[in-house]
Parts: C-alpha cells; structure tokens; sequence
C-alpha cells in the first residue's frame, strides 16, 4: 500500500521519427514545452491536461482531485538560443486525501488517530529544454514546495519513497529539488526516458533523497502511448537510510 501511494502521488512496429512524433501523449511531460492549443491528454496515473494560446497548459488529475483539489499551470515564456524556457505553478489543499488515508487496515497511510490540519501547498518548477539531433531532448528542471498549516494538527511524516520527499513541505514549509531529464528514441515507436533529480530538505529530520527513472515508451500512434518504468530512491528518512526499488506503469491517451 505504501508503494501505491508514492506512484499515485507515479508492439514494437516501424514508426515515425521523433521529430514527426513529438507531440505524442505524454511526450511533453517533464519538458518547457506545452501542448498545442485545444489538445487533450489524460492517463491512468497521468494528470488530465490541456493546452491553451500563448504557451499556456493547464492539469489537474480528476480522481485524486476529488479529495485533495489542486490546480497545476504551465507556462512556456520564450526560446532562449536553443533552449525553450517555461515555468509551473501548483496549487495543492491534500487535507482530506490525508485525513481519509489515516484508518486502521487497508487504505491506512496514516495512524487512525491522526490529527491532520488544513494544509495549502505551492509547487513552483523552472524548466529549459534543449533539443539534441532529432532523436533527444534534454531538460533541467529547478523545484521549490512550500506548504502552509492554517490550523493546529498532530501527524507523523510519511515516511515511504517518494511520498516523503513530497510532503515534507506540508509539515516543515520547505523542499527543493533540482534535476535532468533526457527524452529519446531507441527505435522506431520505441522510445525511452530518463530522468534524475536531487531533493534537499533542510527544515526536516531526512534531510536528502536522490531518485532515478527509467522509462520505456512504445508510442502506439498520435492518440495513445504506453509507458512501463522502474525508479530508484535513495535518502535519509526519520529512521536512517533506506533505499527502495519501485515499479510503475501508465496508459496515455491524446485527443
């Protein structure tokens, strides 16, 4: 069940290549660019997004959205060189998904008695992405959470990969991330992922994590794409050190 929550919070034919194909379902995800204006996206895990005029991109995930409502914004500004800038800008109130995950059994994240206070989060990114060739991209992405407790409350951290890093801020107002993401093609629909990032959490107990992702991408055709991934966590928890292995897998739809 804990590795549930930290991915919820997660035919090799002959095809075009990468340059004709960029706009693929989930193709921009991590990246400055945005979706084309009125395009869809959505994924089983993937947020549903949707692009609008001027560089502007819009996501929210319908599911995790009826008990923890947020709103995210992306926003490409201009094309520096070679580089294409854009910024993202969350806004989060995950009150009630903590209050309903803290149960005895099944679902139970949390200890039953925990006393989880309204909780307003921001999730800003930086990004810059470069194309290499026709075959590779490559981002670098600056991550800044903050989080607000707006009453009183008693509940212990989260202590499961990736989850951690993710809420850290909601009890001990700030985390950071920096990181880089390589897109690319292997062959053909084939393509693959690659993303690395850092997280610096000075105001908590675990002060660090690192976490690596694979991704491998068959792009089905310019509506669907398929995704099979495994990442790697590495950090230092309220207890110690741990290190952890995670599967994960998604199906994207583009319309």
């Amino acid at each position: 069940m804990i590795r549930w929550f930290g991915l919820m919070v997660g035919g090799l034919v002959s095809g075009p290549a990468w340059a004709d194909s960029i706009s693929a379902p989930g193709a921009t995800y991590g990246t400055a660019e945005t979706l084309a204006p009125g395009e869809w996206e959505v994924g089983l895990y993937a947020p549903l997004r949707r692009g609008f005029e001027n560089g502007l991109e819009l996501s929210v995930h319908p599911i995790t959205a009826l008990l923890s409502p947020h709103l995210v914004a992306k926003k490409r500004w201009s094309e520096m060189g070679d580089w294409t800038l854009a910024s993202q800008h969350g806004i989060h109130v995950p009150t009630s998904l903590l209050r309903t995950l803290a149960r005895p059994g099944i679902g139970g994240i949390l200890p039953a008695d925990s006393d989880v206070p309204l909780i307003v989060a921001l999730d800003t990114r930086f990004l810059a992405t470069r194309a290499f060739g026709e075959d590779t991209q490559v981002t670098f992405s600056a991550r800044l959470m903050a989080g607000l407790e707006l009453s009183d409350g008693n509940w212990p951290t989260i202590d499961a990969p990736i989850a951690y890093t993710r809420t850290a801020a909601y009890q001990d107002t700030l985390s950071a991330a920096m990181g880089a993401q390589v897109d690319g093609v292997i062959q053909n629909r084939l393509a693959y992922r690659i993303d690395l990032d850092g997280w610096v959490l000075p105001m908590s107990e675990g002060k660090w994590a690192a976490e690596g992702r694979g991704v491998l991408i068959w792009r089905h055709s310019e509506g669907f794409s398929a995704q099979l991934s495994g990442t790697a966590v590495v950090g230092a928890y309220p207890y110690g050190n741990s290190w952890h292995l995670l599967p994960g897998f998604d199906l994207i739809w583009g319309f």
